[in-house]
């Protein structure tokens, strides 16, 4: 496995490798499943009176996000924090009153505000200035999974750090559902001796029925949940040189390994359980469109990228695994982070 590292890295014809997989909700096919909900805009109102994110394509066809390639990375950098994983990338926390949370749980990763609000915060500017002048070791020495799931420095340095992974779950041919509820308690108002006034207010307090009707009750889907995700080996070569791609093949190893992880686990949300339905594609794409099935035994894979990942770390002179190195949130360096931002508005 660890020759399937470098082939991918230095087989410059070979642009991405993908992934499909065909899913079904844990219940059957035939069961509502429940993407994400957001927020309506603050003008208008969500397409189609449903809090999904639901497209339309030419034929009428409705098709939904269940899960957004942004939570996809989320839930594939946070397998490092945790597990066989955590052993394979340098490990910080930020620890902020009663809670600390690991730099790979952060969802702006090494751009978010609460890790550039300690003492880490100058040298993540550094590192992020050196990136943007073609240096990525020292972000990799701080961050390595930042250079697979992308960040951008939006408030300081402004400099974006492109995604290589691309994942993403979509259902085809969707229609929306409601539900409704409705709450009856146990006793009348009579035995709770209220007032037809107290009574009417009852149901904040949880005495008296409440209806809830037309709430959103999720997708039934008629044709296929699809998994796809994409790893793209021409981004992956910028990080390598004619004399050392270590990094370029420690970097890929991250990537297919969190994206193994992702494929194992599809408990997405509260309704939305899923299993495969299909086998695990897995393809490498040339320059030219061509698709070539591509064979994964992850145990082989983590025994590879283990030994990778050694030999990265002791090349960059960096601690992977074990005990993270804590760093405390400075109140002060956020009350300025807020109000230079505030300035800049």
């Amino acid at each position: 496995m660890a020759e399937i590292l470098k082939t991918l890295i230095r087989q410059t014809d070979l642009v991405a490798v993908t992934f499909r997989r065909t899913l079904t909700p844990v219940e059957g096919p035939q069961t509502p499943i429940f993407p994400a909900t957001y927020p309506a805009p603050e003008r208008g109102q969500h397409r189609f009176d449903t809090p999904y994110t639901i497209n339309q394509t030419k034929d009428g066809t409705r098709v939904a996000d269940i899960d957004s390639v942004q939570s996809q990375a989320n839930r594939m950098e946070s397998a490092f924090s945790a597990g066989p994983l955590s052993e394979l990338v340098p490990q910080h926390t930020v620890k902020a009153g009663r809670r600390e949370v690991r730099l790979t749980d952060l969802p702006h990763r090494i751009a978010d505000a609460a890790i550039r609000a300690t003492e880490l915060g100058e040298p993540i500017r550094r590192a992020m200035l050196a990136y943007a002048n073609g240096d990525p070791v020292p972000l990799a020495r701080l961050a390595p999974t930042s250079l697979i799931y992308g960040a951008w420095d939006s408030r300081d340095t402004h400099v974006k750090i492109p995604r290589v992974v691309r994942s993403e779950i979509r259902a085809f041919d969707c229609s929306v559902f409601t539900r409704s509820a409705q709450f009856s308690g146990s006793f009348e108002r009579e035995d709770l001796g209220l007032t037809d006034t107290e009574w009417k207010k009852g149901a904040d307090a949880g005495f008296a029925p409440t209806p809830s009707v037309n709430a959103h009750g999720g997708v039934l889907v008629h044709g296929e949940i699809v998994h796809t995700a994409s790893i793209l080996l021409a981004a992956l070569r910028r990080y390598a040189d004619r004399d050392d791609d270590l990094l370029a093949r420690y970097l890929l190893g991250l990537a297919l390994a969190g994206l193994l992880r992702a494929a194992d686990d599809y408990n997405l949300r509260a309704g939305c359980w899923l299993v495969p339905s299909g086998r695990a594609l897995w393809q490498t794409v040339t320059a030219n469109g061509e698709r070539a099935d591509l064979s994964l035994d992850a145990q082989a894979l983590f025994a590879a990228l283990v030994g990778v990942a050694d030999a990265w770390a002791n090349a960059a002179g960096v601690a992977i695994g074990g005990a993270p190195q804590s760093h405390v949130y400075d109140a002060k360096i956020g009350k300025r982070m807020v109000s230079k931002n505030r300035e800049d508005a």
